[in-house]
């Protein structure tokens, strides 16, 4: 081809003329289709307008092999696509034909990080800036290299010499914050971020990371101001709108609100909507968490996240036949879904009504410990020493679990090296106490179950004691891999794990009659006394003298109360002449909750009284309205119960074949009062009821005598508990 009609073709590139080049170039090769510099500048021309130029670079590299920025282009051009492994051959063969081009090499890291060779591709910079070290995009491209090897501190100094070369550069100020972040600099990644803000107002990502960055610092203020911000300019951006909605709870109904009303569909819309969902469960609206959790299934029906969130809802609605249809689906969905079986194994054990429903929820627990089956780690062999047992918990804080260790806890520390692994994120007052009597305490939020594993076989731990089960938080995928010689559960879930490298279930013979082993893949082992003890709480106030007609009570959580147990209470309201009940409930606070409740409510709705969750000294106090508390069934109080005899209030129970329905009498029995207080049957109950609250002289007897009582009994002493449990696990 005449040096003219390519000078022409130069000409009109440069002048911006892309379409009449190509039409040139095409014409031209009408009459010249073997010469490779004409495909060669059509290819140029095509991608300038946006057009497919892969064939003609392809037919230009054919005709002209030696080419090295033919290579370099038909490279530029297969990364653009995502065709990487290609793009790698055809920048190598640049490079074959041209050594010395450090664009090249800058462009073949670029497709080595792709292809996940993060070392490969800091060589192939590094050689880029050794031939031109004014290259700028290969520094901050060495910085992407240096991050993906986790060389946090020689990523951000690499991309600090990028943003020397472009200052103006918002993308490369973002990386340098992430760099500087990871490498534990957190000050001079948030002055990173607040630059690239400046640099780039409306770019998104920018303001979303400084909020994550400040929030990380301890500037929840600062985040909020971040994410507000962002909102203002894109008010649908669902991880904006959640985040701050958990940082202002008060504001959270209009903030995700206002990102609903923005037009979101699909995973965004169930994000907003999940997020929405466990604001008005935290709230104890339990029918608008359920109606905002079934968007979020509506919008994205194959999502485990958005199926688990509605079964936890429903559960909370008292809605359990539905909960457990969802988590069926949600396991046919994902069936290696330890989680999902967890939530149906819990929800199954606290509906138990007879012996007969055992071997079932047995076998389903069987395969929650196939699911989580693992190999065993090593256990280093350790020189002989006292006893050392750990326990691992997602409960030791402001929970039951957490009150009830609040007793044993210290006598066990002091009587045996006790060493804790706590899985629950953050410490309140309570956990702040027993960390004291157990300083031996790690948290363990976030650790992967095998390195949890190793760890506790490296603590050389003799016994360890899962207070979990199968409820949240729990890490039954750590025992699972044998960390211990001897594994144990106890106290946290009335029930199977399932697990065949969990040796034993510690309760009592009340909790754990004869038979109960048909339960059971674990043995069971039974204290001689009751399976807990109790810590009197410094919130309680003194027993009040009780007057005017028989108040009952129940401050159980309202998905205990099923349409049985209402049914059978109204029965005793009617036996009982000016009776009433007090129901005191998280979700009884609002309207929808109250309404809910006495929709189901057989008898008379002016017999019943309903107060919401309070401070735990409120709590406490609402006992002195109640003569005699009434337990749930077959799902029996715990804490409620054991707080209530402390308040001078006694429980009639109900007990059934489940453990979970005999924490009651377990604890009548060791105080002396199972006689007077436990049903065998519904009309027993009823029976006992009429009687009970007819004895006026006694009931006040009893109440001015029961904290005596029981500071006298097992139940409160915490140092003959712990003797006689740790007897029972060496046993």
């Amino acid at each position: 081809m005449a040096n003219a009609a390519l000078q022409n073709l130069f000409t009109l590139f440069q002048a911006g003329r892309h379409a009449e080049m190509a039409a040139q170039a095409r014409t031209l090769l009408v009459h010249s289709p073997q010469d490779g510099e004409l495909w060669k500048a059509l290819s140029v021309a095509q991608q300038m307008l946006g057009e497919d130029a892969l064939p003609a670079l392809e037919r230009a590299m054919a005709l002209r092999p030696g080419d090295a920025e033919l290579a370099g282009n038909l490279g530029a051009l297969l990364a653009s696509r995502g065709r990487w492994p290609e793009a790698k051959a055809a920048y190598e063969r640049a490079l074959g034909l041209q050594p010395r081009l450090a664009g090249a090499h800058n462009n073949l890291g670029n497709a080595l990080l792709a292809l996940g060779a993060p070392a490969q591709a800091l060589a192939a910079f590094e050689t880029a800036l050794a031939l031109q070290p004014a290259l700028a995009a290969a520094f901050g491209n060495r910085g992407r290299a240096l991050l993906a090897l986790g060389r946090h501190a020689d990523a951000a100094r690499a991309f600090e010499q990028a943003i020397a070369a472009q200052p103006r550069d918002a993308g490369l100020r973002a990386h340098a914050a992430i760099a500087w972040a990871a490498a534990g600099q957190a000050g001079a990644a948030v002055a990173q971020l607040r630059e690239a803000v400046v640099l780039a107002p409306t770019e998104a990502a920018h303001r979303f990371t400084l909020g994550n960055l400040l929030l990380q610092t301890g500037d929840a203020a600062g985040a909020a101001e971040a994410w507000e911000a962002l909102l203002i300019l894109d008010a649908g951006h669902a991880e904006a709108a959640c985040n701050l909605a958990q940082l202002w709870p008060q504001r959270a109904e209009a903030v995700l609100g206002a990102a609903l009303a923005a037009g979101l569909t699909g995973e965004r819309r169930a994000t907003v909507l999940a997020s929405l969902g466990g604001f008005w469960l935290q709230q104890g609206r339990h029918g608008k968490a359920v109606d905002a959790c079934r968007g979020a299934v509506d919008e994205t029906p194959a999502s485990p996240q958005a199926l688990s969130n509605l079964a936890q809802a429903l559960k909370h609605a008292g809605r359990l036949d539905e909960a457990d249809t969802v988590l069926g689906r949600l396991i046919a969905l994902e069936p290696a879904l330890p989680g999902a079986r967890s939530d149906r194994l819990l929800l199954r054990a606290y509906r138990q009504g007879h012996a007969g429903e055992a071997a079932a929820l047995r076998a389903e627990a069987q395969a929650f410990g196939q699911a989580v089956a693992a190999p065993a780690v090593a256990r280093p062999a350790r020189a002989p020493g006292p006893l050392r047992v750990g326990l691992v918990s997602a409960d030791l804080r402001s929970h039951p679990v957490g009150r009830l260790a609040e007793a044993w806890l210290p006598a066990l520390a002091r009587r045996c090296e006790l060493f804790v692994y706590a899985n629950h994120g953050s410490d309140d007052a309570l956990t702040q106490r027993l960390r004291t009597a157990a300083p031996r305490w790690l948290e363990v939020t976030g650790w992967e179950d095998a390195a949890l594993a190793e760890r506790i076989a490296a603590d050389g731990i003799d016994v360890l004691v899962d207070l979990n089960g199968h409820t949240g938080g729990h890490r039954l995928g750590v025992f699972a891999r044998r960390p211990a010689p001897r594994q144990l559960s106890w106290l946290g879930y009335a029930g199977s794990t399932g697990l065949a490298e969990m040796d034993g279930f510690i309760g009592d013979r009340w909790l754990l009659p004869l038979g109960s082993e048909a339960g059971f893949v674990e043995t069971l082992l039974r204290l001689p006394e009751s399976f807990t003890v109790y810590a009197p709480p410094a919130e309680a106030p003194a027993v009040s003298v009780r007057a005017g007609p028989v108040c009952f009570g129940c401050f159980n959580a309202l998905h205990k109360l099923g349409d049985e147990v209402l049914a059978l209470w109204a029965r005793v309201l009617q036996a009982v002449p000016d009776s009433r009940l007090l129901l005191k409930a998280p979700g009884l606070q609002h309207e929808a909750g109250r309404a809910a409740l006495l929709a189901r409510w057989p008898g008379d709705p002016g017999r019943l009284e309903l107060q919401g969750p309070g401070p735990l000294a409120d709590y406490f106090a609402a006992f002195g309205q109640v003569d005699i508390a009434l337990d749930p069934f077959p799902y029996s109080g715990g804490m409620t119960t054991l707080d209530g005899l402390w308040m001078g209030v006694p429980v009639l129970t109900l007990p059934g074949a489940a453990p979970i329905s005999r924490q009651g009498l377990s604890w009548l029995q060791t105080l002396g009062l199972a006689g007077d207080w436990v049903a065998v049957d519904e009309d027993d109950y009823l029976r006992l009821a009429v009687r009970r609250a007819g004895d006026r002289t006694g009931l006040a007897t009893l109440r001015g005598g029961l904290r005596q009582r029981m500071t006298a009994s097992p139940l409160c002493d915490a140092d003959r508990f712990a003797e006689a449990w740790l007897a029972l696990v060496q046993a």
